[in-house]
């Protein structure tokens, strides 16, 4: 279908279809936690601890400008200034799809270069909620204007794309735990540092939490073969006493 729009320009429209192979977590091997966040933009690590941290260089920076922007328009408050504010908040739009686009795209191909058949990511509904008491204002716009949601679901269709499997898991905790010991602790993290105050291992702390979301996303494979193992053994179960009883029937029969 051609579509002219109002720069009288044609585009053309084109529909693609593609067949996906139905896969199940309980045949994945290999691993992978993102943790999404502001400090890093995103981290990840796989079951053999093999890392990425994906920054966004000086978009900060960038958006940190709209902002000063945005306060200088909205203080004068004229017509004017409203217009150059919708303007403004489009362009920032723009810049963070496209900053998702890129980052999710980035991770999915640190997925496949290391062999990963499950990504795991934090189901974030209403992280927003839960976490603005805690904020100090200053960081309440850029953690609420963050478009986490817009990247993890970038993440997740690129992932389908290339055959990996996604799981959403509980975010709680997932920052809190020791990686090596499960250790839970409020003290164990201090900004980007992670120390363990119990067996005193230290590392980055997104990197941290990267991999307690790998180790959940595991767990709940096992989780699920063992409940498919459970389900199997009663069935078997079932049918071998179904048997006892046919047989004890057709030889009271006989």
């Amino acid at each position: 279908m051609n579509f002219l729009n109002k720069d009288r320009n044609y585009y053309f429209n084109l529909t693609v279809s593609q067949e996906l192979p139905d896969k199940k977590i309980e045949d994945a091997s290999t691993f992978m936690g993102v943790d999404v966040g502001i400090n890093s933009f995103a981290v990840a690590s796989t079951t053999d601890n093999k890392c990425k941290f994906f920054a966004g260089g000086d978009i900060k920076n960038r958006r940190n400008v709209y902002k000063n922007m945005r306060t200088k328009l909205q203080s004068k408050g004229t017509l004017s200034a409203k217009r150059v504010l919708e303007r403004l908040a489009g362009k920032e739009k723009r810049l963070m799809t496209d900053v998702n686009h890129c980052i999710s795209k980035a991770i999915v191909k640190f997925a496949i270069e290391n062999s990963v058949s499950v990504l795991g990511l934090e189901d974030l509904t209403g992280i927003r909620d839960r976490t603005n008491n805690k904020l100090r204002k200053k960081q309440k716009y850029l953690h609420n204007s963050w478009a986490f949601y817009q990247l993890q679901q970038f993440i997740e269709y690129k992932a389908k794309n290339a055959g990996i499997i996604t799981e959403y898991i509980n975010p709680e905790y997932t920052s809190q735990p020791c990686c090596r010991c499960d250790h839970i602790s409020k003290n164990n993290r201090k900004g980007l540092k992670f120390r363990c105050k119990a067996c005193g291992f230290e590392l980055n702390a997104d990197l941290n939490g990267a991999r307690n979301i790998e180790h959940r996303t595991r767990d709940y494979r096992y989780i699920l073969e063992s409940q498919e193992c459970l389900s199997t053994a009663h069935t078997d179960n079932r049918s071998e006493k179904s048997g006892i009883s046919m047989l004890a029937t057709s030889v009271a029969s006989s």
